[in-house]
């Protein structure tokens, strides 16, 4: 019997992408690229690290970024770099295989063009020797966290949305769901947190660190954006049981309020059809939730924020026995997700 592990355990490799898009990077790709090394220079001293890198920029990558030795630049064909989200997961058992799912870039909200990313799944399954498994269903990875033991959970927002899934009804989409990640149960989130470009990804609010134990953002400052959000998903979780009908323990990790979009951050960005605009004054969310977590580490983003000690504070607590390493995740909360999102892990 195959499962959906969870993150937290041991993991083969990470998956990370070249950014290449002027449309959603400032500054020609520059800033956010020099982060993702410094990203994957980390990760690469505790799993293998393949950077994807499209053939017109390797070039570019191997000669203008230095790179560890433990991280791999391989050509692939995609269209932006959110692995998280296009590169489907590993189900573990006799016979792994790579369960996959459409990707349709956000429900066609962020760009216009995905044919690349739909095919990664194809890419990585040639390069890791898993076969692929279709589904008849469209999502991003972002938006589906398992805890390892036949429980996944997700926000309604975007997986039940006409964008992704305009003739699936929700027990229909909780159906191929189920089957395809041999899970015993859904627990639906019935939204994400406001600001979430995504349309609410699960990965800004919440992580597990065992299978028991949820890592999950959250606020008591009531001039917060998050406030209401992130109790009402507090009540909920305290509240629902597992596969095995039994509570969750819930760790809150503090969330900062929104920051906006500087003119140095969206003037350099070139507006393109199809595109999801980036302006100044534009909502920017910033979680640390949404870190990497690969065998024995955690890397956390940090923003220049008060909070920022404190959320690697308790992290560390959570996570006992493994490094847990403040990196600056602005970056790439100015594409709309940080770390997390940036990172696919093979088990």
């Amino acid at each position: 019997m195959n499962r959906l592990p969870g993150e937290f355990e041991k993991q083969r490799a990470i998956i990370m992408l070249f950014p290449s898009r002027n449309d959603v990077w400032r500054k020609d790709c520059k800033p956010i690229r020099e982060s993702m090394v410094l990203l994957a220079n980390i990760l690469s001293e505790y799993v293998p690290v393949i950077m994807g890198v499209l053939p017109e920029l390797m070039e570019t990558a191997q000669k203008e970024y230095s790179f560890k030795d433990g991280v791999e630049l391989v050509r692939m064909k995609y269209n932006d770099c959110w692995a998280r989200d296009s590169i489907s997961s590993v189900m573990l058992g006799d016979d792994p295989y790579i369960t996959a799912f459409g990707f349709n870039a956000y429900g066609g909200e962020l760009y216009a063009d995905w044919d690349d990313d739909v095919r990664l799944d194809y890419t990585i399954s040639k390069k890791f020797g898993y076969p692929v498994c279709t589904n008849p269903l469209t999502l991003e990875w972002g938006n589906i966290l398992p805890d390892g033991n036949g429980t996944i959970f997700a926000v309604k927002d975007s997986i039940l949305n006409d964008n992704r899934n305009p003739n699936l009804d929700q027990e229909q989409i909780e159906q191929i769901l189920l089957k395809a990640t041999s899970s015993r149960q859904i627990i639906w989130l019935e939204r994400g947190l406001s600001g979430d470009e995504t349309g609410g990804h699960i990965d800004n609010i919440m992580a597990f660190c065992d299978p028991h134990t949820i890592l999950l953002s959250y606020t008591d400052d009531k001039s917060n954006p998050h406030y209401e959000v992130t109790h009402e998903i507090d009540s909920y979780l305290t509240a629902v049981k597992n596969a095995d009908g039994e509570s969750y323990k819930i760790v809150h990790v503090p969330i900062p309020g929104f920051y906006y979009r500087t003119g140095d951050d969206s003037n350099t960005i070139v507006n393109e059809s199809g595109s999801f605009p980036r302006n100044e004054g534009d909502v920017i969310l910033d979680s640390y939730i949404n870190f990497a977590l690969t065998n024995d580490v955690v890397v956390v983003p940090q923003f220049g924020h008060e909070l920022d000690h404190e959320a690697v504070k308790v992290i560390k607590e959570a996570f006992p026995n493994r490094e847990v390493i403040p990196l600056n995740g602005r970056e790439a909360t100015l594409g709309g997700g940080c770390f997390h999102c940036l990172t696919k892990h093979i088990n």
